[in-house]
């Protein structure tokens, strides 16, 4: 190749590279264009079929960092609410009123109702899931009560990025066990799933104004036949507690397909994340078996991932599960010596007992009330089968509702904190306490 025909070829090569880069901005879209919806809330319509609330965030109010969000002077976040027959038609409606262009790419969480959700939410996750702006990774919620009233509620006073707030809050499972991560990718395989079904966050508008009004109407300590509540005995909602943070996340919503079936409360769900093996670790808070009235406060978290074994007698799930647990001593209200090695097994015995009774009524209350393998089982039991068609005919979740179940819990503690032995408290009166 001749120098004349060289520079005409490399003349040609330059112009086609820089056609391909001058075409890329024929379709651009500018950031400040657009309006970016952080959360949508979706309740049943009065006037239409859909009454869709979208919370967005104002880039201005972000980048400048003032504080906080919904309630505030500067906000971080607007609202808007329409009725609309869809999601996408919706959209369409606001984009007449608003001044930029809705955008989906930065949408952190979806909230149906629960009236919504019992109905069933297959035709929203369908319509969400095909739309090439949201994510995957876009957390799903169920509000107890209106998805509107909820994302109204929340004011991210920590956070200068709204966003910010519920990738942490909807996180909080990690450190908290008393709700578990759902996301639009999970909710999506699992109920598709022939061996599992799906579970989603529960959140709601706490209901009390000030602490004069605290009860325990909505804890679910009754039903377990306990005197008081425990830590985990309460779903979103009910918690008694006040302060400016009004929204509040604690529970599960229980689905079975893409309807709603039940609810689990924020201790149920913490034996929901040790079956499944998302559990990482928790503060766990039960009777001293010595002391009437006292409790004692263990670090749990998980020795070594749960095991189960499956087999069928007589045509029913028999289902076998052993979990080793492990833990640190936080809290001794009587004084007891429990980190004597005479006594300490007193006290792994009553954590193991507590736990196995527990872990067996969460169980039951699945397969007998809910009717849906939300551990999972089913991935299990679908590994004896070695045709796909034989495993579809034996329709394992028709079967689920008459499983029986074996736990076997063994817990140790590993450290007692900083305090190697409690030692006795003497009165005033001479007395030991405790003796």
């Amino acid at each position: 190749m001749g120098k004349g025909s060289f520079r005409i070829f490399c003349l040609v090569l330059i112009s086609a590279l820089m056609l391909i880069m001058f075409t890329g901005c024929f379709d651009r879209r500018e950031v400040d264009d657009l309006a970016y919806v952080i959360a949508i809330g979706l309740d049943k319509g009065k006037t239409n079929f859909l009454k869709m609330t979208l919370q967005i965030a104002v880039p201005l109010a972000v980048g400048s960092g003032n504080e906080g969000g919904g309630g505030n002077g500067n906000k971080s976040v607007i609202l808007t609410t329409i009725e609309t027959p869809s999601i996408f038609s919706g959209l369409n409606m606001a984009n007449n009123y608003l001044s930029k262009e809705i955008n989906l790419s930065h949408a952190k969480v979806v909230v149906f109702s629960e009236e919504l959700a019992r109905e069933g939410i297959q035709k929203y996750i369908n319509a969400l899931k095909r739309f090439r702006e949201v994510r995957g990774n876009t957390y799903i919620v169920v509000s107890r009560g209106s998805a509107e009233e909820y994302l109204r509620s929340i004011k991210p006073l920590l956070e200068v990025n709204p966003a910010k707030f519920f990738e942490m809050n909807l996180s909080s499972y990690r450190y908290t066990s008393f709700t578990a991560g759902s996301k639009l990718l999970d909710f999506q395989l699992q109920q598709t799933s022939s061996g599992s079904q799906p579970v989603v966050t529960l959140a709601s508008t706490g209901k009390f104004e000030s602490s004069d009004e605290f009860n325990l109407e909505g804890s679910t300590y009754k039903e377990k036949d306990r005197s008081i509540p425990l830590e985990g005995d309460f779903m979103a909602g009910n918690i008694p507690r006040v302060g400016d943070l009004k929204s509040e996340i604690m529970g599960i919503a229980v689905f079975d397909g893409a309807k709603m079936v039940g609810e689990l409360d924020g201790g149920e769900v913490t034996y929901y994340l040790i079956v499944n093996g998302s559990f990482d670790n928790f503060y766990f808070t039960f009777a001293d078996p010595l002391h009437e009235g006292d409790y004692i406060l263990v670090s749990i978290y998980t020795g070594r991932p749960p095991l189960s074994k499956m087999n069928m007698v007589e045509d029913k799930p028999v289902i076998d599960l052993d979990i080793k647990l492990e833990g640190d001593i936080i809290s001794i209200q009587s004084g007891e010596n429990y980190e004597d090695i005479n006594k300490l097994p007193i006290l792994e015995k009553t954590v193991e007992e507590f736990m196995k009774k527990e872990m067996e009524r969460f169980l039951y209350k699945t397969s007998r009330e809910f009717k849906s393998d939300i551990c999972g089982f089913g991935k299990q039991m679908k590994k004896k089968f070695i045709d796909w068609n034989e495993w579809e005919k034996f329709n394992w979740l028709s079967k689920y509702k008459d499983a029986e179940f074996n736990v076997n819990i063994d817990f140790k503690v590993r450290r007692p904190g900083l305090i190697v032995r409690s030692t006795p408290v003497y009165t005033s009166e001479g007395k030991v306490a405790p003796k």
